[in-house]
């Protein structure tokens, strides 16, 4: 073997003898799992503000009081025996509540408190039929403020979203005008020619249910839909005619049942 191959193949002995050291120097370090991020929890109180959109309907039945002419105008068409109508618009205001979580469902209480501005008016005009005037029935229906007091269940979909439903008590400030003028052409001189309002506030119920996420740690939105009834409000109205003896007579009872909808963002924070 020439002095060159003996050089060489001391350094590859050498090499190979060293390699073991080598590899324990660099050997791969030992893996650790990564700490999963914690979880929040529903648990707890929070306060929010809401706004949207609401409609509705006041189903009202006319009947007489006045015995001598009401019942004849019914029965000639000139004054209905019956007025539906649809209410509208904007509502918001603010909520507070309490979640408890169990697992994947949180149970809660909630209760909120609203301006209202749903409104709405029908008139039914009847011409003039034989020796009976034209005539117009009118009535407007406004519900100023509206409110619940609620429990809600829901299923957590995902750790930061929940679906719920929900349910119980409703209650707001209902507003109902009514008004007979017979020959509008004329001042109201026509005996039939009467007017009423009453203002309330009535108790009903409500049931609906919605979605709600955790945009932040303390922060949720939600979107929500309602149907509540508050039942019936009642009412009179009276006659206008300049005769004493027959003004302020009642003249037809109005009953009116008030029903409707809401859908509504919410922002709430968890204390």
């Amino acid at each position: 073997m020439s002095g060159f191959a003996k050089i060489v193949c001391f350094a590859g002995c050498a090499l190979l003898a060293s390699t073991p050291a080598f590899s324990a120097d660099v050997a791969p370090r030992p893996f650790t799992k990564a700490v999963p991020m914690p979880v929040q929890s529903w648990t707890g109180a929070y306060v929010g503000v809401t706004a949207g959109y609401g409609w509705g309907d006041s189903n009202s039945t006319i009947t007489a009081i006045d015995t001598q002419l009401i019942p004849f105008f019914q029965s000639q068409g000139s004054i209905p025996t019956s007025l539906n109508h649809r209410l509208k618009g904007f509502i918001g205001g603010g909520e507070v509540g309490y979640n408890w979580q169990s697992g994947h469902w949180v149970t809660g209480l909630e209760a909120d408190f609203s301006y209202s501005g749903l409104r709405g008016d029908v008139t039914s005009h009847a011409p003039q039929i034989g020796a009976n005037p034209e005539t117009l029935t009118s009535q407007s229906t406004e519900l100023a403020w509206f409110g619940t007091a609620r429990a809600r269940m829901g299923y957590l979909a995902s750790p930061d979203t929940l679906l719920f439903a929900t349910g119980g008590l409703a209650y707001g400030r209902v507003k109902v005008s009514t008004n007979l003028v017979a020959d509008p052409s004329l001042p109201c001189t026509n005996v039939v020619c009467s007017a009423g309002s009453t203002s309330e506030t009535r108790v009903g119920w409500t049931i609906g249910g919605g979605l709600e996420t955790k945009i932040a740690s303390s922060w949720t939105v939600k979107v929500e839909y309602l149907y509540f009834d508050l039942g019936n409000i009642s009412d009179a109205t009276n006659s206008a005619s300049p005769l004493p003896f027959w003004n302020g007579r009642p003249m037809v009872g109005v009953n009116s049942d008030i029903t409707g909808n809401i859908v509504r963002l919410g922002l709430n924070y968890q204390l």
